[in-house]
Order: structure tokens, then C-alpha cells, then sequence
């Protein structure tokens, strides 16, 4: 299989794809800085100091959202505990593996002005809609087991939709 030649690309597109290459080098970043220097709890904990969830889903309608536990599954992965960043999220090591084939091939795009590693576009463009597809099983998955377990009628009462409900009705 012949692979085309590199093609030039616009400015426009460098400073696009330098920008894809700096913030998820960022992320990958903060995902390395230990707990104790962050000053976050070694727990990886999902709620602020007052007991309310971080997300914004699970706070106005008491379920989780599609990518609860991503970014706790990051964090994990950049301490270097996979077992636990499985646990967060199962996909989460997948998610992060194309975040750094997107940023390796953004950053050579950005640097080089040139297409670059244009067999990975073809794994790019596949595995989103795979990668989405998967989540929301995933989500399904759990949503059931949140369900079967009774904490979906608890965590119903003890969100914002459920209590406006609550008062109106």
C-alpha cells in the first residue's frame, strides 16, 4: 500500500494543531503532578468539600454522565495505576492512548507544516465513533447497575431536578 506524500498545510492549520498539541500536553501534564503537591485528595474524589458532585449532570439530575470517572481514570494513568484507572472508567486508558497519537501527530503537523504520521488518521477518524459507541455502553452498564442497586432513586431526591420536583409536586 503506497502511502501519499507528505502535504504542506495552511498557517491557519499549524497554529490549529498547535494549539490540539499544547493543551492536551497540558493535560497529559497535570496528569503526572503527584496528589500531595496538587494539593488534591489521594482519593481521586468526585465531590467538593460540601458533598456535592463536581458534575454537572449528576448534580441537576442525580445520574452520572457518559464519562463519569474519565477524568479520575486520567489521573490515575498518569500516577501510573492502571488497575485503578480501569476501575474509574474502563475506557479511560483507551481515551487516553488517542489523546497522545492526537497530540504527537498535532504537535508534527504544528512544528513540521507538514501532514504527518497520515496512517494514524485513519485510526483517528475510526476510533471515535468506536470509542463513542463503547462509552455509551458503558454508560448503559453502569446506568443499569445504578438502577438495580436503589441508589438511582436516592441520588434522584438528592439532586437539584429532584428536589424542584419535590417542592412543585
Amino acid at each position: 500500500m503506497d502511502v501519499p506524500p507528505n502535504r504542506a498545510v495552511r498557517p491557519s492549520d499549524r497554529v490549529f494543531h498547535g494549539l490540539i498539541a499544547a493543551a492536551l500536553a497540558a493535560m497529559f501534564a497535570v496528569t503526572l503532578i503527584p496528589p500531595d503537591r496538587a494539593g488534591w485528595r489521594p482519593t481521586f474524589a468526585a465531590a467538593d468539600e460540601g458533598g456535592r458532585p463536581l458534575c454537572l449532570l449528576r448534580y441537576a439530575g442525580g445520574i452520572p454522565c457518559p464519562t463519569c470517572g474519565m477524568t479520575r481514570s486520567f489521573r490515575c494513568i498518569g500516577q501510573g495505576m492502571l488497575g485503578e484507572a480501569l476501575a474509574f472508567h474502563p475506557l479511560g486508558p483507551a481515551l487516553y492512548a488517542v489523546f497522545a497519537v492526537v497530540m504527537v501527530r498535532s504537535a508534527g503537523v504544528a512544528l513540521r507544516g507538514r501532514t504527518w504520521l497520515d496512517r494514524t488518521a485513519w485510526v483517528l477518524v475510526w476510533s471515535i465513533p468506536v470509542l463513542a459507541g463503547a462509552t455509551v455502553l458503558v454508560w448503559a452498564v453502569r446506568l443499569a447497575c445504578f438502577v438495580e442497586s436503589g441508589a438511582a432513586a436516592e441520588a434522584w431526591r438528592a439532586s437539584l431536578l429532584g428536589r424542584f420536583a419535590a417542592l412543585v409536586f
